[in-house]
């Protein structure tokens, strides 16, 4: 389907999310489609996924470290560890929201590569630090750098993908994440057994070969990523057609938006995006929280510090393949919510559980019921949150400060998974179990106020057409325009 072969579809009357009543509407060949999405999954998702995979892995590692002896050789008292675990988000929080914003001015291959070289370059030196000012000062760098990393993903799969597409893809990219901890565990499990001359315990030769990884990266997503999507060197002259074709049947997508400081602004006197944080700050307790605290919480059902690495990873795999399934299903349906509902129930009670009972075994099963919650809330939200926002920019400046309000949970996780409460950590299981139940109530507040808003849009437009008024498109307004319609 080249640009001569692309057909007019007068749709008349297409009322869908995004596209206006009376528009005129690019046709394009759906199995063309999902083939040239295809490339994008595979060139533009699999090299985001990848460096989403390392900077997992060169965050949390020092969670691993610390079960192979990492803060007694560093000679850590009180509780430095959990200071340094909570200094990353110092500097990550932040300059999250910015850099969100910057993707589409600086430009994703250029802006990613030299965060992705900086911090791996900082985890490469976390292997050769003596004490705890050089633990913290790497912490801090390390969120800088890696600051821009997640905010820029979902702002690009919003970029790339219709509202339909999106479930999937961050699905796939938190795959990367839960694959990276599953991974990390076996890396954990086999590198901190290395010991090496001059004190080079095996802890050092996690970071370090880590550090190497992504720098290894680097070169190869910078010439692999596609610079535009429209321009991507992965795309035949028919398929650059088809792109630039998505864009035209959805005005809403404000792929061609110029930057505005009234259009970014205009995200923070949303009354959706503060429920969107509140949620957010609620559910990152439990992905900061329990992923980087887990070996420990394992290493308290009996399991020695190198077994508790290697037992986290069916935990994580088993939470991959229900968010892959939960992500699939949400897209077939059209809708976020009640597959936002189901995952945060499986954290109330998997925390419950935690909390209450004394039984190992049990105690590890609800390791497995907290995992089925953790990637399908804290990913999958941000797809809901996208599908709600028209416009790049609002979308990009809601995203980044989203994810700026709700990670600083990672600041508050040092200190509420002390290490005086370890292994068991119940203070900080029972705040994670308190924040779950007010995202619930969040989910089930977005999803009340966005089914009044559609009715009385629809209504709008139904007074409309019984006294003959023609109500014009209104992209600019965003998902202000009584054309949009809210994703439940």
């Amino acid at each position: 389907m080249g640009t001569k072969s692309i057909k007019e579809a007068h749709a008349a009357d297409i009322y869908e999310p995004g596209i206006g009543v009376g528009s005129a509407e690019i046709y394009i060949d759906p199995v063309k489609e999902r083939r040239m999405m295809r490339k994008f999954d595979f060139f533009a998702v699999g090299m985001l996924g990848l460096f989403y995979m390392m900077a997992n892995l060169d965050r949390s590692n020092i969670g691993n470290a610390n079960t192979a002896g990492f803060s007694e050789d560093l000679g850590l008292v009180g509780n430095q560890f959990g200071t340094a675990t909570t200094l990353l988000y110092a500097t990550y929080v932040p300059f999250e929201g910015p850099i969100a914003v910057l993707l589409k001015i600086i430009g994703p291959k250029p802006l990613l590569s030299t965060c992705a070289f900086c911090w791996g370059i900082t985890t490469l030196g976390m292997a050769f630090i003596q004490n705890w000012q050089g633990l913290y000062a790497c912490r801090l760098l390390t969120g800088f750098f890696e600051a821009g990393l997640i905010p820029c993903i979902n702002v690009y799969i919003a970029l790339v993908y219709k509202k339909s597409e999106r479930g999937k893809r961050s699905a796939l990219i938190f795959a990367f994440s839960a694959f990276s901890s599953a991974f990390g565990g076996l890396l954990a499990y086999g590198l901190t057994q290395v010991h090496g001359p001059n004190g080079w315990e095996g802890w050092r030769w996690l970071f370090a070969i880590e550090g190497a990884m992504t720098l290894i990266l680097v070169p190869l997503f910078f010439f692999v990523f596609p610079k535009h999507p429209t321009t991507a060197w992965f795309l035949s002259a028919e398929e650059k057609s088809m792109i630039q074709a998505r864009y035209d049947n959805d005005p809403h997508w404000g792929q061609d938006e110029e930057f505005s400081w009234a259009e970014s602004l205009s995200a923070l006197t949303d009354p959706k995006w503060f429920a969107f944080w509140i949620y957010q700050f609620s559910v990152d307790i439990s992905l900061y929280g329990f992923t980087t605290f887990l070996p420990k919480i394992i290493s308290g059902l009996g399991y020695s510090g190198v077994q508790a690495n290697l037992m986290t990873v069916p935990i994580y795999m088993v939470g991959l393949v229900w968010f892959l399934m939960i992500a699939y299903c949400s897209d077939r349906a059209n809708t976020r919510g009640p597959f936002l509902a189901g995952p945060l129930l499986c954290l109330i009670i998997g925390y419950s559980i935690l909390i209450s009972v004394e039984n190992l075994s049990v105690r590890y099963f609800a390791c497995f019921v907290v995992a089925l919650g953790i990637y399908p809330t804290t990913g999958l939200s941000l797809m809901w949150l996208q599908d709600n926002a028209a416009r790049h920019f609002k979308r990009a400046t809601m995203v980044g400060m989203t994810l700026c309000f709700g990670n600083t949970a990672g600041v508050a996780v040092g200190q509420i998974f002390t290490t005086e409460s370890a292994p068991r950590y119940i203070k900080g299981l029972s705040i994670s179990l308190g924040l779950a139940v007010v995202a619930l109530v969040m989910v089930g507040s977005l999803m009340t106020g966005m089914t009044i808003v559609n009715r009385k849009r629809a209504e709008r437009i139904r007074r409309a057409e019984e006294a003959g008024e023609v109500l014009e498109r209104r992209p600019e307004k965003g998902d202000y325009d009584v054309f949009f319609r809210y994703s439940l």
